[in-house]
C-alpha cells in the first residue's frame, strides 16, 4: 500500500480541532437499549455518499475491532464512496477514556505521525452503479499507538479534519493479565427470558494499584456504542478483584435480527422478486411482521455486513459487487400505522437510526428502499411505540450470543484510562 506521509501537525491545533469535532457529534446507538451507566460513544453521522463501512481485524469481518499492543493482526478499514472518481482522503485518530470522552492530544497516544492519508482506492469494476472502494490498514509505517484504551477513527476530505465522512470506534488492549469470566443467568421482572449477568475476576497488576481504580464494561453482540459498566469492585476474595453488573442491568437476550443474503440477486430465500433491467438492480425482500420478529436460523454475523467471499461468481466482491436498490416492508401489529413511526437500521448503514420508513396505507405496511451492497447483512426495526417494543423483546432470542468484557485501569500518571484486557465469551 502506498502511504503519503505528512509532517506532524502542531499538537495543540489538532487537539482543538478534535474537541470542536466532538462537540458537534451525534449519538448513534448500535442497539435498542441505551447505556444506563453514561458510557456511550458519540460519533459524527456518516456522509450520505459513504456506504458499507467495515472495521475489523484483518481476515475476519465479524470480529470486534481490537488491536493488541505490540502484536496481533492489524485492523482493516474498508468502505465505499458513491462517486466514480476517487481521491485521497485523510484519517485522524482520537483517544478516549472509559466513558468515551476524547481526552488526550495526539502526541500523547500516537507513536509516529499524527495523521495519515488513505491512498489505496480503486473504482468499482464493471458495475452498473459506479463507486470507489477504499482500503486502509493500521497500524502501519505512519500510524502506531503508544497507549491502550478506547479510540475513534475519523475519515475526512484530505487535510480537512472537520470535513467528516464518518467515524468508527475501536480498541487497543494490553492483554496484560489473565481474566476469568462467568456468565450467570438471572430472572428479571417483566421478561420471559433469562437474562445474562457477566461476572469477572482478576488480580490487580501491582501492589500499588487500588482495586477501585478499575472499571469493567460489558457489551452484548457487538453493541459497542452503549456498553454497560460496573465501577464497584468486590474485594471479598482479596487479592483478587471481582466485578459484575447490577442485576437490573443484566443483558436480556437480544431478539434475533432479520437476516438478508444479497449475494445472489435472484428470487429465493428472503428475496421475493428482483428486477435486473434497471440501474441499479432492484430487489424486494419478503415482508417482515412485527408479530414474528427476527430470522431463525441465520448465520451469526455479530452485527456486521460480510462482503468478502459472500458474492458467488465474483473474484473481488469489494470492487465487483453491485449496489442493489433493496425494498423492505414492515407489517405492524394490527396492520395499523405506528405512533412515532418506524425506522429501519442495519449493518449496511452502521446501525444509524434516521432511516424513517413510509406508511403505505393501501397495503397496510411500512416500506423503504435502501442501496445495499451484495453480501450478507443483519437488520432490524426501531420504534417508540411500547406495544412494538414489547413484541420485539418477546420474540425468539438469538441462538448464539457474544459477551465482551473490557477491563479499564484509571492511570493517574497518564491522566486517562488504559485498557488492560478484553475477553470474549460466546454461548
Amino acid at each position: 500500500m502506498d502511504i503519503l506521509r505528512n509532517m506532524a501537525l502542531p499538537a495543540v491545533l489538532l487537539f482543538v480541532a478534535a474537541c470542536a469535532g466532538s462537540e458537534g457529534s451525534r449519538d448513534e446507538s448500535d442497539g435498542p437499549v441505551a447505556s444506563r451507566s453514561g458510557h456511550e460513544v458519540r460519533l459524527m453521522a456518516d456522509h450520505a455518499t459513504v456506504k458499507t463501512v467495515q472495521l475489523h481485524p484483518l481476515g475476519s469481518e465479524t470480529d470486534i475491532p481490537i488491536l493488541q499492543e505490540g502484536q496481533g493482526r492489524p485492523l482493516r478499514l474498508a468502505f465505499d464512496v458513491l462517486e466514480a472518481e476517487g481521491r485521497p482522503l485523510s484519517v485522524y485518530f482520537y483517544h478516549a477514556d472509559r466513558s468515551w470522552r476524547r481526552d488526550l492530544v495526539p502526541a500523547e497516544f500516537l507513536a509516529r505521525f499524527q495523521q495519515d492519508n488513505i491512498m489505496e482506492y480503486r473504482p468499482s469494476s464493471a458495475t452498473l452503479l459506479r463507486y470507489t472502494h477504499y482500503e486502509y490498514q493500521f497500524p502501519n509505517d505512519a500510524i502506531d499507538f503508544s497507549i491502550s484504551g478506547n479510540y475513534v477513527v475519523r475519515v475526512t476530505e484530505q487535510g480537512m479534519e472537520d470535513d467528516v465522512l464518518f467515524e468508527r470506534p475501536f480498541y487497543v488492549s494490553e492483554q496484560s493479565m489473565p481474566v476469568d469470566v462467568r456468565l450467570d443467568e438471572v430472572l428479571l421482572i417483566g421478561s420471559q427470558w433469562r437474562a445474562t449477568q457477566p461476572f469477572v475476576t482478576f488480580r490487580p497488576e501491582g501492589e500499588d494499584v487500588n482495586a477501585f481504580d478499575y472499571t469493567v464494561c460489558f457489551t452484548q453482540n457487538r453493541n459497542l456504542r452503549t456498553p454497560r459498566c460496573s465501577e464497584n469492585p468486590s474485594i471479598a476474595n482479596s487479592p483478587g478483584v471481582a466485578f459484575q453488573l447490577d442485576q437490573d442491568e443484566a443483558f436480556i437476550p437480544d431478539a434475533a435480527p432479520f437476516y438478508l443474503n444479497l449475494g445472489r440477486v435472484q428470487p429465493g430465500g428472503r428475496i421475493e422478486r428482483t428486477d435486473q433491467a434497471t440501474t441499479p438492480w432492484r430487489a424486494w425482500v419478503e415482508p417482515d411482521y412485527a408479530k414474528f420478529p427476527g430470522t431463525l436460523p441465520a448465520p451469526f454475523l455479530n452485527g456486521q455486513s460480510v462482503i468478502l467471499g459472500a458474492v458467488p461468481g465474483v473474484g473481488d466482491p469489494s470492487r465487483e459487487a453491485e449496489y442493489v436498490a433493496t425494498t423492505f416492508r414492515f407489517v405492524p401489529l394490527g396492520e395499523a400505522s405506528v405512533r412515532g413511526g418506524v425506522s429501519i437500521v442495519g449493518s449496511f448503514s452502521g446501525w444509524q437510526s434516521d432511516s424513517l420508513m413510509t406508511w403505505n396505507a393501501s397495503d397496510r405496511w411500512y416500506e423503504r428502499t435502501e442501496l445495499i451492497k451484495q453480501g450478507e447483512h443483519e437488520y432490524s426495526y426501531r420504534f417508540s411505540d411500547p406495544a412494538h417494543i414489547r413484541a420485539f423483546s418477546e420474540g425468539q432470542p438469538r441462538l448464539r450470543n457474544q459477551y465482551t468484557s473490557f477491563i479499564y485501569l484509571n492511570d493517574v500518571r497518564r491522566q486517562t484510562d488504559r485498557l488492560v484486557a478484553v475477553v470474549d465469551v460466546v454461548r
